[in-house]
């Protein structure tokens, strides 16, 4: 991870290295002095020129762009001029002109040709308006140019002239504004969709809340962006107020900086330390209120305690995820990733502004890289999440697998239970089935000639015999007793008579293969009865099972003794009997009336001979 982290750290510095070293060797943008940019020996083929350098403020000598606003002072009213000699073929040049604070009137050779809000020397008569705009110059049939801005601030606390104008071809400048609108909405759509996948990502799973407040992060980001820089928003809704836009870019900060304090707090809830988050979250909402609902002067005296709390933030939340690094948490290689890359294009920026080069603006792609990283951080939790919830998922199929071999799937239907989860202490249904009882012939002297482990793999080896041919006749094994199996039938007796004559017939095939292997032949009896009986759970709540409660039970195990009485394979009740859906396919013959231990009134027996009459 910290391997990753470096190769990208590296990358985005030979990327900035080798960026420098192209714009070196590039045709150097001429710097204006003394209030004069001389482009006169130059082509527009180079490309356009940003008007950097010395221009005059009030007639005194100021460097633009600068964020000292006029002579020093944020509010104020200023006129920055600028004599620009133009090249041969200078026709159909335009001004890319940037937010310029807060209020400007543009004039050339003393003819205004642009403004954005009202101008004024005192804040009464002021309107703030700012938006990015190409403007057409008349520079047809000119040799020079005298380029006049007039600007007055009394509301924001930037003013003045604090981003580069850029000028160049009519189709140069507007190739750049174009673009320029062009990568501001495809941040705003991806960072916008980012939001809008990570808060329906919390909706569908609301137990982990990163998502939710990431998302909400995201949505902060991506509606600030259409407030600033480009203001796309003003390209939407061109009459909005100024206070409305600038309220907006300072509210959704503090909004944005609040859900990253909750994301962070979420995201690493064992090492994040509590009343760090409340405080930035309490600072964050107090100055949104601040910026929505109070005089716009608050904004301004409160951004610098504002900006001491975010960077605070920010030191807190990288060690914070320095400390999940160390720890080995998921994302954090990820979070510090993004953070350097943020952090280099903003160093990058600052560079820029601060030394004049000729550099890209790579402080959106890094917020835009970052913006991502974190996404992926959230990703790999769902990710995480959902790969361990497969896991639990794969390990409770192979339980309730498990679970049916000692409590029947049939049972949970029968009781109306879609799970074994679902399953109480007494739970019951009442119902009329067939029973049916199979006992293993002399077992005791068959066992007293094995061992232990022969005598398990024997009773396994013959009840492993009848079992699928009970489910193959819709019936379902209730439980093995020893050397004997008890099924019930809930379909027509029919079925269970049916399996009972396929189990005489395996019988024969097994013996046939244990006489021809020198063992002794293998008889069972069988006893079958039909008749009402409860199907439920007894036992106590930290160990229950499932079974039948009825006099039918015991019918079925009453008959199934009187097999040896008889000596015969397989006895019918009569209520069994009477109970057939079809019974000419059978051949049944009776034997005796038996009373069961407990019941006065007999039940008719019936042999169950060999051959059915199909």
């Amino acid at each position: 991870m910290f391997l990753s982290i470096r190769k990208s750290a590296i990358l985005i510095v030979l990327c900035f290295f080798s960026m420098c070293s192209t714009d070196l060797g590039k045709s150097q943008n001429p710097i204006a002095s003394a209030g004069i940019l001389d482009l006169s020996v130059w082509s527009w083929n180079q490309g356009t020129v940003s008007l950097t350098g010395e221009w005059t403020l009030d007639g005194t000598p100021w460097e633009v762009p600068s964020t000292k606003g006029f002579n020093g002072e944020p509010m104020g009213y200023g006129i920055y001029q600028l004599k620009i000699k133009l090249p041969e073929n200078s026709a159909d040049l335009a001004l890319l002109s940037p937010l310029i604070g807060t209020a400007f009137s543009l004039s050339v050779d003393g003819n205004p040709i642009a403004r954005e809000g009202v101008v004024s020397h005192v804040k009464e008569g002021s309107s703030p308006s700012y938006r990015p705009r190409v403007v057409l110059l008349p520079t047809a049939g000119k040799s020079e140019i005298d380029l006049t801005i007039e600007v007055s601030n009394w509301d924001d606390q930037f003013g003045g002239i604090y981003y580069n104008l850029t000028l160049g071809t009519l189709e140069q400048i507007q190739t750049i504004r174009t673009q320029a609108i062009i990568w501001e909405a495809f941040l705003f759509g991806a960072i916008f969709l980012m939001g809008l996948y990570h808060c329906g990502s919390f909706f569908f799973r609301s137990q982990n809340r990163a998502p939710l407040w990431f998302g909400v992060f995201c949505l902060m980001i991506s509606f600030r962006s259409t407030l600033y820089s480009e203001t796309l928003f003003l390209e939407i809704f061109p009459d909005v107020s100024w206070y409305f836009v600038i309220r907006g870019v300072y509210a959704t900060m503090a909004l944005a900086l609040v859900s990253f304090a909750a994301f962070v707090d979420r995201l690493y809830p064992e090492l994040s330390f509590r009343p760090a988050t409340y405080l930035t979250v309490f600072g964050g909402i107090t100055y949104a209120a601040i910026n929505l609902f109070a005089p716009i002067v608050w904004t301004t005296t409160l951004l610098v305690p504002f900006q001491l709390l975010l960077v605070s933030f920010g030191i807190y939340s990288l060690i914070t995820v320095g400390r999940a690094l160390i720890h080995k948490e998921p994302g954090a290689g990820l979070f510090v990733g993004g953070t350097l890359v943020f952090l280099l294009t903003v160093l990058l920026d600052i560079i820029k502004s601060h030394f004049f080069w000729n550099l890209l603006s790579l402080v959106n792609v890094g917020t835009f890289i970052f913006l991502l990283a974190q996404s992926l951080v959230v990703a790999r939790l769902f990710a995480n999440a959902f790969a361990t919830s497969e896991m639990h998922s794969a390990t409770l199929e192979k339980i309730n697998s498990s679970l049916e071999r000692f409590i029947p799937k049939e049972v949970l239907g029968l009781l109306n239970k879609k799970s074994i989860t679902e399953i109480v202490l007494g739970d019951f249904s009442e119902l009329k089935m067939t029973v049916f009882f199979l006992d293993i012939r002399n077992f005791t002297g068959l066992s007293e000639s094995m061992s232990p482990k022969e005598n398990f793999k024997f009773i396994n080896s013959f009840l492993k015999l009848f079992g699928p041919i009970i489910r193959d006749h819709n019936g379902f094994v209730d439980k093995y007793l020893g050397d004997g199996i008890m099924a019930l039938f809930p379909g027509p007796p029919d079925e269970s008579l049916a399996a009972a004559i396929a189990m005489r017939h395996a019988l024969r095939e097994y013996n046939d293969g244990r006489v021809r292997g020198g063992y002794q032949a293998v008889e069972f009896g069988i006893g079958i009865h039909t008749g009402p009986l409860m199907l439920g759970t007894i036992g106590e709540n930290r160990r229950m099972d499932s079974t039948v409660i009825s006099d039918t039970v015991n019918a079925a195990s009453r008959l199934e003794g009187l097999t040896k009485k008889y000596s015969v394979d397989i006895l019918v009740s009569g209520a069994t009997i009477d109970n057939l859906e079809h019974p000419e396919i059978f051949h049944t013959k009776f034997i005796a009336e038996e009373t069961v231990k407990g019941k006065i009134k007999p039940i008719e027996v019936f042999l169950l001979t060999h051959d059915s009459k199909n």
